[in-house]
């Protein structure tokens, strides 16, 4: 697979662009994490900001309806629905939902079609959910010094990383026991979860520069980068397998879903590739904490 690659500076020197969204409406969202800033770039090339405040740091975002998303502020102890002024170009805060434990640290986000919206917590080894009236839950997993980190979803399933315990969560339907699928090196690191098309779990794990997938039976498998690749997060492919980017080596990954691994060599050394996400026509967006957005096309 051949693609083509534009990097497009966002932010302040840095300020770092670290998590990305993308939602239906086109428009690309992105945090720039050590700036307390989100971002939101518009199909044109119009980008807008907004600050979240001193101290503030926004850490992962997730799509959310036609043109709105929730995003992290892991400092901050609270997440934030964002969307669009009634002009149309600025953003706005749509709500403000607070963290009811402490130094909880959300991290990882996820929106389900339900209009609920799942985070990870950090601090507090457990799960939160925010439902439709804004009320917030919170669900210890049961692992004290785990480092819940980044989640996914499929229908009401939910799949997440325990970095610190080198394992795998996963609940089926909010209100199920969770259940675990232990990672088989140690440490591993797990941080990036995407549920593929076909249902498969793919997990990036940084300290062993290697993947892994859980098929739909439970069977795990794991394939392999070069020593110092570092994947880091992982997005679904529409048309299947999944993109890692590998913040080590400046690459970005295509992994199919029989593992076959095609590497992309980001145009700038030393990009610092971190999230993921891909559009619904198939451009891939890296947040690259370097300074810029990689926009990557297939030829």
């Amino acid at each position: 697979m051949s693609v083509t690659i534009v990097e497009h500076p966002v932010g302040e020197p840095g300020e770092g662009p670290y998590g990305v969204a993308v939602t239906r409406d086109g428009a690309v969202w992105f945090t720039l994490v050590h700036g307390g800033r989100v971002g939101r770039r518009t199909p044109d090339g119009e980008v807008a900001y907004l600050s979240l405040g001193e101290g503030a740091q926004p850490s992962l975002l997730a799509a959310a309806t036609e043109s709105t998303v929730w995003v992290t502020d892991t400092t901050g102890n609270r997440l934030l629905h964002l969307g669009l002024e009634s002009d149309g170009t600025g953003i706005a805060v749509l709500g403000t939902t607070a963290v009811p434990t402490p130094d909880a640290q959300p991290f990882g986000v996820v929106a389900l079609d339900d209009g609920t919206a799942w985070f990870t917590e950090l601090g507090a080894d457990a799960l939160g959910r925010i439902d439709i009236l804004g009320r917030v839950e919170e669900f210890p997993v049961g692992r004290e010094g785990s480092f819940v980190s980044m989640i996914a979803a499929s229908g009401d399933s939910l799949w997440f990383t325990l970095n610190a315990a080198g394992a795998v969560g996963h609940v089926r339907g909010g209100d199920a026991a969770i259940a675990f699928t232990e990672l088989p090196r140690i440490p591993s690191g797990p941080v990036g979860i995407a549920v593929a098309e076909n249902g498969a779990v793919w997990v990036a794990q940084i300290l062993t520069d290697a993947l892994a997938r859980i098929a739909r039976d439970g069977t795990l498998a794991e394939f392999p980068f070069e020593p110092g690749s570092k994947p880091h997060a992982v997005a679904a492919d529409p048309v299947g397998g999944v993109w890692v980017t590998l913040w080590g080596t400046d690459q970005l990954a295509n992994v199919a879903d029989d593992g076959t691994i095609t590497l992309h060599d980001l145009p700038t050394t030393e990009s610092e590739p971190h999230g993921v996400a891909v559009a619904s026509d198939g451009t891939v967006w890296v947040a690259l904490e370097s300074g810029a957005l990689a926009e990557v096309a297939r030829a």
